[in-house]
C-alpha cells in the first residue's frame, strides 16, 4: 500500500542536506574576500606570526567554501535564504513510498533523462556534463520554457539537489530524499521544489507553468514513477495520453 502525503518529515532523513543558501553576488564576494584573507594568512607565516596567520587562513577557507558551495549554516540556522531574493517562491512537497530499495530508485532518478518518462511538464531533460543539464517544460496553452540546472548534491542511493543556472526563464531549486521505509517496505521519497517566476510580461509563461505544477500535479507524477519502478510500466491509461 502506497504512502502519499504533504509536507511531512521523513524519519532518518539525510542529516548531510546543505541547499544553497546564499546568493550569486554574495557567492562572488565569498571567493574573492576569502581568497584574499587566506593569502594574508599565509604571508604572515613568514613572519612568524603563526596562530593570527592559521586563523585568517582558516577564515578564509571557510569564506571560499561558501562562495564554491552556495551554502551557509549561519544562514541556515536562522533560516534566512539569499539565493532567490527579490522573489516570490512556490513550494511544493511529497513524500511517497516504493516497494524497491533506495538505491534502485535513487538510480533511476539520477538517469535525469528518465524525468520525463513519469514528470508530466518535462518534454526533456538532456544531460550537459557530469553536474550539468538542460531542460525543457511544457505548461497550458502549448507554452515551453527552459532552463539550465546543475546539481549540487549527489549522495548515492540517499538525496540528490539542484538549482538552475544562469538566466533560468524559470528560476527553481530542488531535492530529493531516498530513505529506506520502516517494516522493510522499500523506500520513502520525498520532493521538494521551489519554483521562482520571474515578474512582469516576460515571465508570464513560466509563471503560468509553475502555477500548473502543483502538489496534485506532483503527486501524479510519483504515482507514475512508482509504477514504472514497481511493474516496469505505467497504466494503460496513462500511457495512452
Amino acid at each position: 500500500m502506497e504512502s502519499i502525503r504533504s509536507g511531512a518529515g521523513v524519519p532518518g532523513r539525510n542529516r548531510r542536506q546543505k541547499r544553497i543558501n546564499v546568493g550569486r553576488s554574495e557567492r562572488k564576494a565569498s571567493v574573492i574576500g576569502g581568497t584574499t584573507l587566506a593569502l594574508t594568512g599565509l604571508k604572515s607565516f613568514t613572519s612568524k606570526r603563526f596562530l593570527p596567520g592559521l586563523a585568517m587562513v582558516v577564515a578564509g577557507g571557510l569564506l571560499i567554501y561558501r562562495g564554491k558551495t552556495g551554502h551557509c549554516d549561519l544562514y541556515q540556522a536562522i533560516g534566512a535564504d539569499t539565493f532567490h531574493s527579490g522573489h516570490s517562491g512556490l513550494r511544493i512537497e511529497k513524500v511517497l513510498t516504493i516497494n524497491r530499495p533506495p538505491q534502485q530508485v535513487y538510480e533511476f532518478w539520477r538517469n535525469l533523462e528518465n524525468l520525463p518518462r513519469f514528470m508530466q511538464h518535462l518534454n526533456s531533460v538532456q544531460v550537459t556534463g557530469e553536474k550539468t543539464s538542460h531542460w525543457q517544460a511544457r505548461g497550458p496553452g502549448g507554452l515551453s520554457i527552459e532552463w539550465d540546472a546543475e546539481m549540487m548534491d549527489d549522495y548515492p542511493g540517499q538525496q540528490i539537489s539542484w538549482h538552475s543556472t544562469g538566466a533560468a526563464e524559470l528560476p527553481n531549486k530542488g531535492t530529493v530524499e531516498f530513505t529506506a521505509a520502516p517494516g522493510d517496505r522499500g523506500t520513502e521519497v520525498k520532493v521538494c521544489v521551489d519554483y521562482y517566476p520571474p515578474g512582469g510580461a516576460a515571465g508570464k509563461a513560466a509563471a503560468k507553468i509553475a502555477h500548473a505544477i502543483n502538489a496534485q500535479q506532483l503527486e501524479e507524477d510519483l504515482k507514475r514513477l512508482k509504477q514504472i519502478l514497481e511493474t516496469g510500466e505505467i497504466a494503460t491509461a496513462e500511457a495512452g495520453r
